[in-house]
């Protein structure tokens, strides 16, 4: 939940698994004061493990058996980092993220889950599929099947590992295939499918569900190869212990799970296998600001099996202890039950229920297992539900521990703190030189540039607000977004001055979040070798982020809005929607997938995009951002002189933007820029209008290009990385004043 006032203690979750996506409903349910919770996942789609089996087996969809954490963050308050995180620095309280800044913590909690072990048998690493993460195997599962469905696709599959999951996979496998065969008209008489197990199958579960599944097996034509280990798998085969050879074309690995390997360095207690050594708190036994739940934590004092309905049940502990331990309150202990029920489903909609000497089985089983499963994934897919049953947010002020917030200074007094500015700024590396002589290696008053000689300078600046929590994709997008309009002018970006407000707090909080933004603006410009050549910081109700830019750029080079010549081709190098879709994000109606597209494109360069369109004799260019794309077209063709035909068909946009503003769903700035809707001429409906006008955040460039070159440069642009660049339009009159400038439209926007 995001805290109502200044925060005073950060929890971070790292992982999205079963008992943290509790925590985060948890805390949104009874928000605690100053309390911010963060959550790093490394896939923004969680899926749950009960279901996997349904899934594989076609008895779900891919959205009914997977949690989507964008929402799920958006609806709760929480702040997503989609990161993947390689270590802890215990002492500066730091989670050490893949290709980007470390997240500070004040308690931390993981829920990785397990990563595959597969040198225990010779060519699995090479040759074999392991099923956990679950989260990757399901996109290997689609790769299988699209296998199988060729003519001369893979006939013979195995599954190594006797355990209920091995069964479930194998048993769920064969139906897909099956069903996949029937539905394109083939013989499915020739796909084997075989069980491997090093002991007895099944061996945790009592003797009559044991026969049970061996009859199941039996029935479905599967070979059972019990007490039988596996020792290496090739292209085309898995060899067993004794000297038997199996046939193999796919070979699936559900044993042999290890913990991810960066817990090593951790410097925490781990058990035997590498995993999080916890209490019966699920604290570390060495650090009590480390929790750990599911698949990657051991409980010594009771151990269980690594099976998800532990996972579940470790979530209310686990948030009340975090709950507890940001209090000051101590935790309390919890204890497992040592056994539960076991629904294990048969591939079909039917189950056999487990639960020490019980068995039972049935098609109800399955049904029942059915409505267990969907209840409880409601309570993190529906939203909407979530929402209604949510407290109302207040803006009461948090009791802060460590200093006082509740009066802020304006003026000058506003500015962050003399610690917190050198604190930041001294975690960051050392700024590119480039043309700056005075900078942030040596800070002064004020930056001094080296003036280019024979060239032009070029100047942009930019300020907006957040529309994404984590800070430091923040920084590095709104960096983006300033050097466009260098670029479209053909410019060279050389140095920028920043301006950040950062929300008040305690000055440790108040350094982290200048540290995020400023190392996010670091990632981006020194891809660019821009240099960061100084900049003003200041306390804010809400984080907010400024660039100023100086560049050059050659006399003979300047491209401005007008100079739209008749029978230009306009292209555009990148889709439209970002207004929509974090304006859907907001009120967490936008799907994962599609953040994680428009995020990636919005941090890419169009440095690139622009040599080419330059290359290609554009005739003028300019960025789409905020006036959307007819609010910036009208402004180049207000400047030439010109009319324009658009094909509404060709125009590229991010998924869900389209049917989210078919719901209704736009950006606050869409009524203004409508206001600009008399440029617009045709049949346009209302949700491809709200695309047209949508502001765009980090977006594309558009240029006109001789019709004679568009090709070339669209073919160039492709190849360079922009695949969504299209030709969406042409220049169709330019002897017209600025006041007859009009936007012929034709076509429909496809899904």
């Amino acid at each position: 939940m995001k805290s109502t006032g200044p925060v005073d203690t950060d929890i971070v979750l790292v992982g999205g698994g079963h008992a943290h996506v509790h925590v985060l409903v948890a805390f949104a349910m009874r928000p605690q004061p100053g309390v911010r919770i963060t959550l790093v996942a490394r896939d923004l789609e969680t899926p749950y493990s009960g279901m996997l089996p349904g899934l594989i087996a076609g008895l779900y969809t891919h959205a009914q058996a997977h949690i989507d954490l964008v929402k799920l963050a958006a609806a709760t308050g929480a702040r997503l980092i989609h990161a993947e995180a390689v270590g802890l620095d215990r002492v500066s309280r730091r989670v050490l993220l893949y290709g980007r800044a470390p997240v500070g913590y004040d308690l931390v909690s993981l829920d990785v889950g397990i990563t595959p072990a597969l040198d225990a048998i010779a060519g699995a690493a090479q040759h074999a599929i392991a099923v956990k993460p679950i989260g990757s195997f399901v996109n290997k599962f689609n790769n299988l099947r699209e296998a199988a469905g060729k003519a001369a696709g893979p006939r013979h599959f195995v599954v190594i590992g006797g355990g209920a999951g091995g069964v479930e996979l194998l048993l769920s496998l064969r139906t897909r295939l099956l069903a996949d065969a029937r539905a394109a008209g083939r013989d499915a008489a020739d796909l084997g499918f075989a069980l491997v197990t090093d002991g007895e199958l099944l061996r945790s579960h009592n003797a009559r569900v044991r026969d049970a599944f061996r009859r199941v097996l039996h029935e479905r034509a599967i070979a059972l190869h019990e007490n039988s280990r596996a020792i290496r798998i090739d292209e085309k085969s898995v060899a067993l212990a004794g000297g038997r050879t199996l046939p193999a074309d796919f070979a699936l690995v559900t044993t042999h799970a290890a913990a991810p390997g960066w817990f090593a360095g951790t410097g925490l207690a781990l058990d035997a296998g590498g995993f999080i050594a916890v209490g019966p708190t699920l604290q570390s036994l060495n650090d009590p600001a480390v929790f750990a739940a599911g698949d990657c934590a051991a409980l010594v004092e009771s151990p269980r099996e690594k099976a998800g309905v532990y996972a579940v049940r470790a979530g209310p502990p686990l948030a009340g202890n975090l709950r507890r331990c940001a209090r000051g309150v101590s935790p309390k202990a919890w204890h497992p039950q040592s056994r539960h029920l076991a629904l294990i489903s048969t591939g079909e909609r039917y189950a056999i229920a487990s639960r020490g000497g019980l068995k039972a089985e049935g098609a109800f089983l399955w049904t029942l297992k059915d409505w267990i499963d969907r209840r409880w994934m409601r309570m993190y897919q529906d939203v909407d539900r979530l929402l209604a049953r949510m407290p109302a947010r207040t803006g009461t002020a948090a009791a802060i521990k460590h200093e006082s917030v509740e009066m802020r200074c304006g003026g000058c007094a506003a500015k962050v703190g003399p610690g917190p500015l050198s604190r930041a700024l001294a975690r960051l590396d050392r700024p590119v030189a480039g043309d700056v002589l005075v900078g942030l290696d040596a800070p002064d008053d004020a930056a001094i540039l080296l003036a280019p000689k024979d060239r032009h300078l070029v100047q942009t600046i930019d300020f907006f607000r957040a529309f994404v929590d984590d800070a430091y994709v923040f920084g590095e997008v709104a960096a983006n977004h300033a050097l466009n309009d260098i670029f479209a002018m053909g410019g060279v970006p050389r140095a920028a001055l920043a301006t950040v407000v950062v929300p008040y707090g305690p000055s440790a909080k108040v350094e982290e979040e200048l540290f995020q933004v400023l190392a996010g603006m670091r990632a981006c410009l020194d891809r660019e070798q821009v240099t960061l050549a100084g900049g003003h910081s200041s306390e804010g109700a809400e984080l907010a982020v400024g660039l100023s830019v100086t560049g050059d750029v050659a006399p003979d080079r300047v491209l401005r809005k007008g100079g739209l010549r008749q029978g230009d081709v306009l292209i555009l190098t990148r889709p439209l929607g970002t207004g929509i879709l974090f304006a859907a994000a907001m009120r967490a109606r936008a799907c994962a997938p599609h953040i994680a597209q428009a995020l990636a494109l919005m941090r890419r360069s169009n440095r690139a995009a622009a040599a080419i369109v330059i290359e290609h004799a554009a005739s003028a260019m300019t960025d789409v951002t905020g006036f959307g794309l007819i609010g910036h077209l009208g402004e180049m063709l207000a400047a030439s002189g010109a009319q324009a035909g658009l094909d509404l068909a060709a125009i590229p946009f991010y998924g869900g933007a389209l049917p989210l503003a078919r719901a209704g769903i736009s950006s606050t700035l869409l009524p203004e820029n409508l206001a600009l809707a008399g440029l617009l001429a045709g049949d346009v409906e209302p949700h491809e209008r709200a695309v047209l006008f949508d502001p765009q955040t980090a977006g594309g460039l558009l240029a006109g290009v001789p019709a004679a070159r568009a090709e070339s440069c669209l073919a160039q642009l492709r190849d360079a990385g922009y695949e969504a660049a299209a030709a969406i339009g042409t220049i169709v009159d330019v002897r017209r004043a600025p006041k007859d400038v009009r936007i012929a439209a034709a076509g429909r926007m496809r899904d």
